[in-house]
């Protein structure tokens, strides 16, 4: 009798095509909920990457034939400056890092100085920064700076101000840059070598309004600020105590004026050290002023600001339970503002804003904001609510500001400040498709919980796919 082959005995289950569209499903759909986590920005860990956004801009070095722009970037971008004696930057003559002029070719930094040179004396120049993918302007409009006057007297034999500086971890920092000024002096700048060590020269340092050299004494301080792209120090250096500087720690604050108890404060701006900044604001146009990334409102109808290109058209979307669209019209000067008609539903909300840029392409910008019901805040926010301050009108010409109290002491030993956590910059441009629902602030336990759960998802579907070897469909 003829035996019969043996046959595998079909499973009852995984032979099947519904595990196998099962699995396809999980992972469709744990894809679909990470992705948008993702791209709202509320899953902390998995957030937009850094930003080429340009922050701590300062103009430095200002001579007769050249000036320096530095700024600081959150993520490593190739930054260049376009410059030109009239407004139309876009045919100006670009200017590399000091670091790759030398080599010609652009490198990523996150602590950027670019030297502009073979400038004309006393004249007025117009640049605009590149920094990414982007360019960056003065509230849409060139930025501007005069180079000074020439000078006829010949540079003094002053010695140069030096000295080591090391990250918080004992480590040379990976870039980072010193500033130093003087009473009645102009702001200078020099980055740090790869050996931690900064030479800057005094010789050629005018004063403030760059028509003369600073005349220097054994009773001059010199104020002293080093940044790298994570942390930062500032420092009071009496006239012998320059050359060298005692090693400086960066996250420490140092008075190298034998003073017992330097000056400090318990905000983020030191009461003896160097405030340099502009007195304007760099954006890319269009911007989001107000919101700030998840900030909290008790106001259901919140006034809501940016800026934009001056007389624009600004169309607005408010993605609630029920979309609220306007268009609205920015002033000469860029500013817009707008008011809900009607008050928001408590939880968080998108707000998107589109107009042009300066380059005449439509920009679409989305921020997220928190509404919460009246009365209710302090036990749902630890934080108090977020308080809106109206845009100021920017000047035209960034011109460095110093402010300084000193405050002399007898004895000679340095003393380090510890210093207040600094508050974090809160600008976020995201160019996202839009959610139709609001979702709890990002972090909460609720949208890690979501997050997760998108994540496992994925995780079972792929496995249950696998598992099925792939039935076919």
């Amino acid at each position: 009798m003829k035996q019969k082959p043996f046959l595998k005995k079909p499973h009852p289950v995984w032979d099947k095509r519904i595990p196998t569209l099962f699995g396809l499903f999980l992972i469709i759909i744990g894809i679909a909920i990470t992705s948008y986590l993702v791209q709202i920005g509320a899953i902390p860990w998995l957030r937009a990457a850094p930003t080429e956004n340009p922050e701590n801009i300062r103009i430095t070095n200002v001579s007769n034939d050249s000036f320096t722009v530095t700024y600081t970037t959150a993520a490593n971008v190739i930054g260049t400056v376009a410059v030109n004696q009239d407004q139309n930057i876009a045919n100006g003559q670009v200017f590399l890092d000091d670091r790759d002029q030398a080599t010609g070719v652009p490198t990523q930094h996150m602590v950027h100085s670019i030297t502009v040179r073979n400038l004309k004396p006393a004249t007025q120049y117009y640049f605009g920064i590149t920094s990414g993918q982007t360019t960056f302007l003065n509230q849409g409009s060139p930025f501007s700076q005069k180079t000074g006057a020439e000078i006829t007297d010949q540079p003094s034999n002053e010695d140069p101000l030096s000295g080591l500086l090391l990250t918080s971890t004992g480590n040379k920092p990976t870039e980072a840059i010193v500033y130093i000024t003087a009473d009645g002096g102009q702001t200078v700048s020099t980055l740090v070598k790869a050996s931690g060590i900064y030479i800057v020269p005094l010789n050629t340092i005018r004063t403030s309004d760059e028509s003369k050299y600073l005349k220097l004494s054994s009773d001059t301080k010199f104020q002293l600020l080093a940044i790298s792209p994570s942390e930062q120090s500032h420092a009071i250096i009496s006239a012998t105590k320059r050359n060298p500087v005692p090693t400086i720690t960066l996250s420490n604050d140092y008075d190298f004026t034998g003073s017992t108890t330097p000056v400090s404060s318990t905000s983020a701006a030191f009461i003896g050290f160097p405030v340099f900044s502009l007195n304007t604001s760099v954006v890319a146009t269009p911007k989001i002023n107000t919101p700030q990334p998840n900030q909290n409102f008790t106001d259901a109808q919140p006034v809501l600001s940016g800026k934009a290109l001056p007389d624009a058209t600004v169309e607005i979307t408010i993605h609630s339970d029920q979309a609220i669209s306007a268009t609205v019209t920015a002033d000469q000067y860029g500013n817009w503002t707008y008011r809900p008609a009607s008050p928001l539903a408590p939880g968080q909300h998108t707000i998107t804003i589109t107009t042009k840029d300066q380059f005449g392409i439509m920009k679409t910008i989305q921020q997220t904001f928190n509404v919460f019901a009246p009365g209710t805040q302090v036990a749902e926010a630890a934080t108090p609510s977020a308080t809106i301050v109206p845009s100021k009108i920017p000047t035209n010409t960034p011109v460095p500001t110093v402010q300084a109290s000193i405050t002399p002491s007898a004895t000679t030993s340095p003393t380090v400040i510890t210093p207040p956590a600094a508050t974090p910059s809160a600008t976020s441009l995201l160019i996202t498709s839009t959610p139709n629902k609001p979702l709890p602030a990002t972090g909460s336990n609720s949208v890690v919980t979501v997050g997760i759960v998108g994540l496992a998802t994925t995780v079972v579907g792929i496995l249950l796919f696998l598992s099925s070897k792939g039935a076919a469909l």
